[in-house]
C-alpha cells in the first residue's frame, strides 16, 4: 500500500485547492466545486504557488493538476473581475488579478506537468490544460474558449493554441466561443488523449507517470526548455487591456445579471 507523505505545512498554505505529494508526484486539485472551479484571484494565486512549491521540492518530479467535482476549471470568476472594474474599485485590483495568473508558472515548470481533465474545461481552465506538457480528459469533458461571449479579450488563449491547433481551428474556437467535446478536442490538438471515465483517467495518468519516469530527467528538462523557448506566450497587460473595454464591462455585467449582452456594433442581443 502506498504511504502518503505528510505535508500539513504545505496544505495549510491553501484554502481553495488541495495539495499533496505521494511517491514523487505533486497532485494539485482545484477545489471550488460549487463554483465549477472558477478561478478567484486567490485560486489563481494558490495554483501559481502550488506549482512553485512543487518546482522547488526535490522529492517531486511530476505535477498533476485536476479538479474536484464535475469541472476541471471554468476560467476566471467573472463577478470578481467585474467588481475590479467598477469606478469605486481600487485601481490596483485588476493588476493584482493579472499578476496572479499562473499560466506562465505552469508552462515554465521544469517538472513534467499533467492535466487530468475530469470535466468542464473552459477559458482559464483550458489555458491551464494547454500550459501543461500532457493532458488526458474523460470522454464527457467539454472544452471552450468563451471569452468573446463575455466581451473579454486576453492574449493567453491564442498563445497556448498556436503551434498545436491549426489556424483555422484556432480562429473558429476563439471567434465563436463554441464548446467542443473531448474527442474533437483531441483530434484538433487541444489535448493529448481521451479516456472513457474517471477511473480510466486515474489509471492512464498513472501509466503516463511510469512512462515519463523511463526517461532521463536531464533530457526532460532540456526538451522542456527548448519547447518553451520557441513557444509564444501571452503578454502582461493583455488581460487588463482586454477586460476594461466597453464590451468587456457590458459582457461581464450581462453575465452577472443573467441576461444576453448588448454590444455596440450591431451584434447586440435583446
Amino acid at each position: 500500500m502506498t504511504e502518503l507523505r505528510e505535508v500539513p505545512l504545505e496544505q495549510s498554505r491553501f484554502a481553495e485547492l488541495l495539495y499533496d505529494v505521494t511517491d514523487g508526484v505533486a497532485r494539485i486539485t482545484l477545489n471550488r466545486p460549487a463554483e465549477l472551479n472558477s478561478f478567484s484571484t486567490n485560486l489563481y494565486r494558490e495554483l501559481r504557488d502550488a506549482v512553485r512549491l512543487a518546482t522547488i521540492d526535490d522529492a517531486v518530479d511530476i505535477v498533476v493538476i485536476t479538479g474536484n467535482g464535475r469541472a476541471f476549471a471554468t476560467g476566471g470568476d467573472l463577478k470578481e473581475v467585474l467588481a475590479y472594474l467598477r469606478p469605486d474599485a481600487d485601481p490596483l485590483d485588476i493588476y493584482r488579478f493579472e499578476d496572479n495568473l499562473p499560466f506562465e508558472t505552469v508552462r515554465q515548470c521544469p517538472k513534467v506537468t499533467i492535466a487530468a481533465v475530469n470535466g468542464i474545461c473552459m477559458a482559464g481552465g483550458l489555458i491551464t490544460t494547454m500550459s501543461c506538457d500532457i493532458s488526458v480528459a474523460v470522454a464527457d469533458a467539454v472544452f471552450a474558449a468563451p471569452e468573446g461571449k463575455v466581451g473579454v479579450a486576453e492574449g493567453w488563449m491564442p498563445a497556448v493554441m498556436f503551434g498545436r491547433v491549426s489556424m483555422a481551428k484556432m480562429r473558429y474556437l476563439v471567434l465563436t466561443g463554441t464548446a467542443i467535446p473531448a474527442d474533437k478536442a483531441e483530434r484538433w490538438g487541444l489535448i493529448t488523449e481521451v479516456v472513457p471515465d474517471a477511473e480510466a483517467l486515474d489509471r492512464r495518468v498513472g501509466e503516463i507517470i511510469e512512462e515519463v519516469r523511463g526517461t532521463s530527467p536531464d533530457v526532460r528538462r532540456s526538451y522542456k526548455q527548448t519547447i518553451n523557448d520557441i513557444a509564444p506566450t501571452g503578454k502582461m497587460g493583455d488581460f487588463r487591456e482586454g477586460t476594461g473595454t466597453p464590451d468587456g464591462i457590458e459582457g461581464l455585467s450581462a453575465f452577472a445579471e443573467k441576461r444576453r449582452p448588448r454590444y455596440r456594433n450591431g451584434t447586440a442581443h435583446a
